[in-house]
């Protein structure tokens, strides 16, 4: 079974089921995990309020196919977020944080070459 997208985003953004079901959606964690399980279960109040808590559409939130999910460089002075991931990031080490910004650069160049190569190709075909 593919994992939901409120899976990812609960766990990018380092948020817990206990977090998510109670203080957000005011329901016990195992009904959360078996909507985690199974979307099409939610109501449309409590896909307000994820969309809202993760700063994404409703849409985006429901859908089937696997989430992009974008890294944006907090600033230091500045802890906001373009809502995918948490403002927990204290909790990481530096090291890996570090590690983390290396590989979001990588997949950033590899997105850019893989879009280049999408225009060539999309010329060759259409031609």
């Amino acid at each position: 079974m593919a994992t939901s997208t409120l899976k990812i985003l609960r766990e990018v953004n380092d948020y817990s089921q206990d977090f998510v079901a109670e203080d957000i959606l005011g329901i016990s964690q195992p009904t959360y995990a078996r909507l985690e399980q199974n979307p099409s279960k939610i109501t449309a109040e409590q896909a307000q309020k994820l969309s809202d808590l993760y700063k994404v559409s409703i849409a985006n939130l429901l859908s089937e196919s696997t989430p992009v999910i974008t890294f944006k460089q907090v600033n230091e002075n500045n802890n906001s977020n373009n809502g995918y991931f948490g403002e927990n990031t204290s909790n990481y080490h530096g090291g890996e944080v570090a590690v983390l910004k290396e590989q979001n650069a990588i997949l950033i160049k590899q997105n850019a070459e893989l879009m280049e190569l999408v225009k060539v190709l999309g010329g060759k075909l259409a031609g």
